[in-house]
């Protein structure tokens, strides 16, 4: 299967952080007015008219995202809630940094003394898999996602926001 991945679009955290949101509740956040613009530069992308099917994280930047696609292109859209964000158990954009510098220290392992718990490399793939094995008669799909997700798959260190990458995945 051909995977064409899609990183959303830059979000806006602004109101959602002056109500202290956190968690899932930051998952929130819609598109910047820049990420709407990125989104409606990103749904002209003639590879993405290649796609038999839009499938997308269900999480407000990036279904918003996916919505642009989908209007574009007239593709149809599932929202998956196994393409969420990488999961940082505690709260705090500290606790999150943190987590990040130790996940890519330990090269996505969680050691048992760690002093933050946070999702495992293997088990955001492990989670991946498991929701694309429902699209496997698809040839081509679209997946709007997230960056820690894109990277287990792919090697770039750094993916810009509304970028386009395309990934053989053996299902």
């Amino acid at each position: 299967m051909k995977i064409i991945f899609v990183r959303h679009g830059e979000p806006d955290y602004r109101e959602l952080e002056e109500r202290s949101y956190t968690g899932f509740g930051i998952d929130l956040a819609p598109l910047s007015e820049k990420g709407r613009l990125q989104a409606q530069e990103l749904s002209i992308n003639p590879l993405l008219s290649s796609a038999e099917i839009i499938i997308s994280s269900a999480v407000t930047r990036a279904l918003e995202t996916a919505s642009y696609v989908t209007c574009a292109t007239g593709l149809p859209l599932r929202v998956e809630p196994l393409l969420h964000e990488w999961q940082v158990y505690g709260t705090g954009i500290e606790n999150f940094e943190t987590a990040r510098r130790l996940f890519l220290e330990n090269k996505g392992e969680l050691f048992p003394n760690s002093p933050i718990q946070y999702e495992t490399a293997t088990e955001m793939k492990s989670r991946f898999l498991e929701c694309m094995a429902k699209y496997r008669e698809y040839q081509t799909v679209v997946v709007v996602t997230h960056n820690m997700l894109m990277r287990q798959f792919v090697p770039n260190e750094k993916i810009d926001f509304c970028q386009v990458i395309e990934y053989e995945l053996e299902i």
